[in-house]
């Protein structure tokens, strides 16, 4: 199995709603028998399952950063999983009201698409605050 992540962009339709651009990541992917270098991958996906969706779970992680990282850090888009379960993965942003983003950490908040809940392997609330602050001690020495 390759442990990389495979990303492409697409567009769903959930019981006829209009459809949405999400952004897809494929967790693994079996490499193709009749290949022998990492040129291709077969991927075969079909997928029945009702998740979250992507703007519900950004709005649950933009008030769980405003109340327990900081009130400027932003959820990013997310993006949804596809490996064992389903998983949101949101990445997370750190903003300036006069400049905008001003980093886009690799840090991401995961959401188990099904329930909804934080997923394990997010990053804590003191993790996050540890890395904004590397990162401002960074963009001032910087300056």
């Amino acid at each position: 199995m390759n442990s990389q992540l495979t990303r492409w962009r697409s567009c769903y339709n959930v019981a006829g709603r209009r459809c949405q651009n999400m952004t897809v990541l494929l967790a693994s992917a079996q490499r193709s028998p009749t290949e022998g270098d990492d040129a291709f991958t077969d991927v075969i996906v079909h997928i029945n399952a009702r998740v979250v969706s992507a703007a519900r779970v950004r709005r649950k992680v933009n008030g769980w950063l405003t109340m327990e990282a900081g009130d400027r850090l932003l959820a990013g888009e997310p993006e949804l999983m596809l490996g064992e379960r389903l998983i949101w993965r949101v990445p997370i942003r750190w903003t300036s009201p006069t400049q905008g983003v001003l980093a886009r950490m690799e840090l991401a908040i995961l959401v188990d698409a099904a329930s909804g809940d934080f997923a394990p392997g997010s990053p804590t609330s003191q993790e996050i605050e540890d890395h904004v602050a590397t990162l401002a001690r960074s963009l001032r020495s910087a300056a």
